[in-house]
Formats: structure tokens, sequence, C-alpha cells
């Protein structure tokens, strides 16, 4: 395949997503419309953005299929690697990018959420610049950007599209003792845990499993991409949390308000009682998980022995200056007794 057949084949592909988001995305809009009586109440931006969301599924959809043995082969040997795992890996990233590329003319209030987004096209142009050999060789940083792709677009993705769909509807769902949206909206949240786990654990044991093969490509130059997981994933323990938070702060100020019905309070306090999955531990087990996950970060810096030189470095610059201390202290003593004599 020649350089031009190769962009024109990814061009095509993001111009097919795109229409189908598209179509998909009118089609939702025009049928909450109908069906959602509350649909009305809402801003002008979260309507375009659930609307969107759901246009994106069908490739979110198309994307679990795709990047599923990729990640699942993410520890077996490099040479597993085929030239049509690198073809799945040039289609994911282009279907994500035509996704996306519809996804980002929605205002978003949460500038963090935009570029998360943006890695659709980042990680096309990335691959397609840098990996796109189609052998053995591409293996190496393909599976590493591809689980972001089947965790964050998939998983995580269609997970907390239906916890902000959920959300938008609180004031009414959440509400109604005949609704299960708050119950559903509980059930949810340990899976975007269990995602947000699985998929930052993967990329940072993926980086220590295959350190040596890592820094033989980037160097030092691989504080880079490591910056960029830190980011990324650091934004995955940044919304887990926000949606925890955001149901533990709903349940205590519905509870609290003295203008809520007994019957909302009665519903909310039901669904919390049988609510097992929400144990009262959650929110230390979650910051401790995030420690934890941040000590494989600080462990993939350490086998690159840079912290270790920069000790030493520091060690000898401190010995260098104590020794120059204990020599210019030696040499005022001595023009002190000379004085004397």
């Amino acid at each position: 395949m020649t350089a031009t057949t190769t962009w024109v084949y990814d061009l095509g592909v993001i111009s097919v997503v795109g229409l189908i988001t598209s179509v998909v995305r009118t089609s939702a809009r025009k049928y909450f419309e109908r069906s959602i009586s509350e649909w009305s109440k809402l801003d002008e931006a979260v309507k375009s953005r659930l609307a969107v969301e759901v246009g994106v599924i069908p490739s979110r959809i198309v994307l679990f299929y795709l990047t599923l043995p990729l990640v699942l082969n993410g520890f077996s040997p490099m040479e597993t690697w085929t030239a049509s795992d690198t073809t799945n890996s040039l289609l994911s990233c282009a279907i994500l990018t035509g996704a996306y590329v519809i996804d980002l003319t929605v205002t978003r209030n949460d500038k963090a959420a935009t570029l998360h987004h943006i890695m659709g096209p980042a990680l096309l142009l990335w691959i397609r610049l840098c990996f796109s050999s189609f052998t053995s060789s591409d293996a190496l940083l393909c599976r590493l950007l591809i689980q972001f792709v089947f965790f964050g677009a998939t998983i995580s993705g269609a997970t907390t599209t239906t916890l902000v769909f959920l959300y938008q509807f609180r004031k009414t769902w959440f509400r109604s003792s005949t609704s299960n949206a708050y119950l559903y909206f509980t059930l949810l949240l340990p899976v975007l845990a269990l995602s947000t786990i699985a998929s930052t654990f993967y990329c940072t044991t993926y980086l220590l499993v295959w350190f040596d093969e890592v820094f033989a490509y980037f160097g030092h130059w691989g504080y880079l991409p490591l910056g960029w997981v830190l980011v990324e994933c650091g934004m995955q323990w940044k919304w887990l949390m926000w949606f925890y938070n955001f149901d533990e702060w709903y349940r205590n100020t519905t509870d609290e308000d003295p203008k809520e019905s007994d019957e909302t309070k009665a519903h909310m306090a039901k669904v919390a009682s049988t609510a097992w999955w929400l144990p009262r531990w959650r929110f230390v087990a979650i910051k401790l998980l995030a420690a934890t996950w941040f000590i494989t970060v600080l462990g993939v810096i350490w086998k690159s022995g840079d912290v270790q030189f920069l000790g030493r470095k520091v060690a000898g610059i401190a010995a260098n200056a104590w020794n120059e201390g204990l020599k210019i202290r030696y040499d005022i003593l001595d023009v002190q007794k000379h004085v004397d004599l």
C-alpha cells in the first residue's frame, strides 16, 4: 500500500463513520424530543451533547470488536503480531477519529474532555506515521495506544455516556418511586470503577513488562508519552471520583432537604440500603488504588535509572560542597594561627 492510498483509506473511513454518527445523532435527537417530556427543559448544549453521545454508540460497538483481541494479546510475544493487527489498529483509530470529529463539534464545559477526544485523531496520526510497517515491529506501541481506545472509548466511554444521560434527568427520574433510574446509576458506578482500574493498571503494567523495549525505542524522550499517560489516566481517576462524589452528595442533600417529599426520600434510601456494591469504604479504596497506580508510574521512572542517576549527582555535588566547606574552614584556621603567631 502506498502512502497515498493509505491516507485515502483513512479519510474514507473517517468520512463514512462521521456520516453515520451524524445520522444517528440527528435521529436520536428527534426521538428524544418526542419521547422524553423533560427534554425541552434542557439547555441546548446539553441536548447536543446527549444526542452526539448516542451518535457514537455504533462506533463504540465496532471498536470493542476490533480492539478486544489486541488488548487480550497485549503481553504475548511481539512475534505474534501480524499485518492484520496493524490494519485493525489503524481502522480502529480511523473509526474513533470519525466519531470524535462529530463529537468535537459539541460545546463542552469540561476542557479535559475536549482534550481527551482530540486523542482520536492524534492516535491515528501517530500510528500511521510511526507504526504502520505492517510487521511485528508495530506491536510495541500499537498495543499500548490501542488499549486507550478499548478501555476509554468503549467500556468507560459507554458507561460514562449512560451515567451522564441519567444525570441530566436526575431531577425527575431519580425522584420517581416508579423509576429505576437511580438504581441503574448506582449499578454503573462499579462498572466505571472496574474499567478505570483495569485501564490505568494495564497501561503501567505494560510499560513495566516491556520497559526495555520501550526505553530502547524512546530513550529519555519516553517522558513525553509517559506524561501523556499520566494525563489520560489521571482524567479517568478524576471522572470516576466525580461520579462517586456526586452520588454521595445527591443522596445526602436529598435526605436533608426539607422540601423533598417523604416518598422521594424513602425511594432513595431504599436503593441506598440495598446497594451492597457501594460499600462505605469505597472512597478510601479508590484513593488507595489511585495511589497504588501512581506508585507503578514511579516504578516505571525508577526502572529508567534517572532517579538513581540524579541521586548520585546530587550526592556528589553535596559531598563536593561539604569538602570545599571543610577546606575553606581549615584555611581560615591556618590563617588565624599565622596571625596569632
